[in-house]
């Protein structure tokens, strides 16, 4: 899947517009506000890492940080449903705005929404 996204100049093009249309779109307002006092380039960063392993390139989370643990590092956010689907929203908006052909799109949406339901299931 790495190399059908286009390789990390995609997934960094992606994060990077993930995280913009998080910080300015109101329809984001409650996933934005689970980043508050934190430094978005960080978070950017552990995201793009993450998804290059995810996707079967270089495992750079787990180089730098360790085994990614989804659920335990999400534990101290207040994530619930709602903050989910605004941050599916965001990645679907990141997507769309991306070279990524739409069936690949469509595949990673769902993986996501998987992760998403998994995530805010640790508040709701």
């Amino acid at each position: 899947m790495y190399q059908a996204l286009g390789g990390f100049p995609v997934i960094e093009a992606l994060v990077d517009d993930f995280y913009q249309i998080m910080s300015t779109d109101p329809a984001a307002r409650d996933c934005f506000a689970t980043h508050s006092g934190r430094d978005l380039r960080e978070s950017g960063e552990k995201l793009k890492a993450f998804l290059s392993g995810w996707t079967g390139g270089p495992q750079l989370y787990l180089e730098r940080y360790g085994h990614p643990r989804l659920r335990m590092r999400h534990m101290p956010f207040s994530i619930g449903s709602k903050e989910g689907e605004q941050w599916l929203y965001c990645m679907r908006l990141a997507l769309g705005r991306s070279p990524i052909e739409p069936g690949l799109q469509q595949e990673l949406l769902a993986s996501f929404a998987q992760v998403a339901a998994m995530l805010s299931g640790v508040r709701d």
